[in-house]
């Protein structure tokens, strides 16, 4: 199930389980609970309206929770409601389960930023664009009206 309007919450939650977090600035955040356990934080930060970017922060307990239709409402969040073209995250280059993960889910490596993140810890972002989460995820989405 998620959640909704548990902001600050859900934020405290993932950044507790992302090193590098220093915190979001606004932000938005969605969570994804079983039961009621928090399992998984979206939080949704570094909007930029002009551009049509945002950043995205995720931390989880467990991939049980990961389906396609909760991906898919998920990402609706940026690309539907709030008109994104590129929502992108960032990951040290270290954390290949990330990696792995944002792959899965649909999410491209872009670049490499040498120590972004911190002496010798560099940041991979990793991006999906609005024609990508269309094709992946149209059919959960059916006629996009989630909100």
């Amino acid at each position: 199930m998620l959640i909704y309007g548990e902001d600050e919450y859900v934020a405290e939650w993932t950044a507790a389980r992302i090193p590098h977090a220093d915190g979001f600035g606004p932000y938005s955040a969605i969570g994804v609970t079983i039961g009621e356990k928090l399992v998984a934080g979206w939080v949704y930060h570094d909007y930029q309206p002009k551009a049509e970017t945002m950043q995205l922060s995720v931390a989880s307990d467990t991939p049980v929770w990961a389906r396609p239709n909760v991906l898919a409402e998920l990402l609706s969040y940026p690309f539907r409601q709030m008109g994104c073209f590129k929502v992108y995250t960032v990951t040290p280059h270290r954390n290949e389960r990330t990696l792995k993960a944002n792959a899965r889910i649909g999410f491209k490596k872009e670049a490499v930023l040498a120590h972004h993140l911190g002496k010798k810890n560099h940041a991979v972002i990793c991006r999906m664009l609005r024609p990508d989460f269309e094709h992946i995820y149209n059919r959960e989405l059916g006629n996009g009206t989630f909100f």
